[in-house]
């Protein structure tokens, strides 16, 4: 379900950070990337949102590569956590199992957005991962629309199913990007349902009966 809530991440992805110093300092970066990017965002304003000295983030994290290569592991573990809905065979689960991981692509959403080509490229090691992580949200794309269709839940034609799959990652991937210039006052809860809206208007001519009955309940809920 879509929560009805004004916090910058969903309760799923909160939920991954303790109360330790470490984890204040993990959840605290997240939320600046995503409002502003890896780039702007200086490890300064990084300690205070956490409420920890500068130099107790260095202790913890050398570099912002380094809290960026944190980033990462943990949306790539979120996802493989995910793989039992993903591999499900009935639509509930499924349809779950879809609007978690865009929830969790939303939470994380500079990785895919901002470009890191320059900020990164004497880090080799570093851009790989995120490289990396790009092609394993694009495979999950793909998978997810194949895996649907064998279910039943969707019915494309063969030819459509590579062609629908980029389609949704366009949307998915520029909408984290144009939605909060467009608009600026909308919660977070709003701009992700309008999102996975978008998704599903793309979807809809070709879901089971069940499937759009099990999405449109998903997104009243607000």
């Amino acid at each position: 379900m879509i929560e009805a809530t004004t916090l910058p991440l969903t309760e799923r992805t909160a939920r991954c950070f303790a109360n330790k110093t470490r984890d204040r300092i993990l959840e605290a970066s997240l939320v600046l990337f995503n409002e502003q990017s890896f780039q702007t965002v200086t490890t300064a304003a990084i300690a205070q949102q956490a409420g920890v000295l500068e130099g107790t983030l260095w202790y913890h994290f050398p570099t912002k590569k380094d809290i960026l290569s944190s980033h990462i592991g943990l949306l790539k573990t979120i996802f493989q956590d995910d793989a039992p809905s993903i591999d499900a065979d009935n639509a509930a689960t499924i349809v779950h199992g879809i609007f978690q991981s865009y929830d969790a692509i939303w939470d994380f959403r500079y990785i895919l957005r901002d470009d890191f080509s320059v900020t990164l490229k004497n880090e080799t090691t570093t851009f790989k991962l995120i490289q990396s992580i790009n092609e394993y949200i694009d495979r999950w794309a793909e998978t997810q629309v194949i895996h649907s269709n064998e279910c039943g839940v969707l019915s494309l034609p063969a030819e459509s199913v590579e062609n629908t799959s980029e389609l949704i990652l366009l949307i998915g991937r520029y909408w984290l990007n144009f939605s909060s210039k467009k608009y600026p006052d909308a919660g977070q809860a709003e701009l992700r349902k309008k999102g996975l809206t978008h998704i599903y208007n793309v979807l809809e001519p070709h879901l089971s009966m069940e499937a759009k009955i099990i999405v449109s309940r998903l997104l009243s809920l607000s």
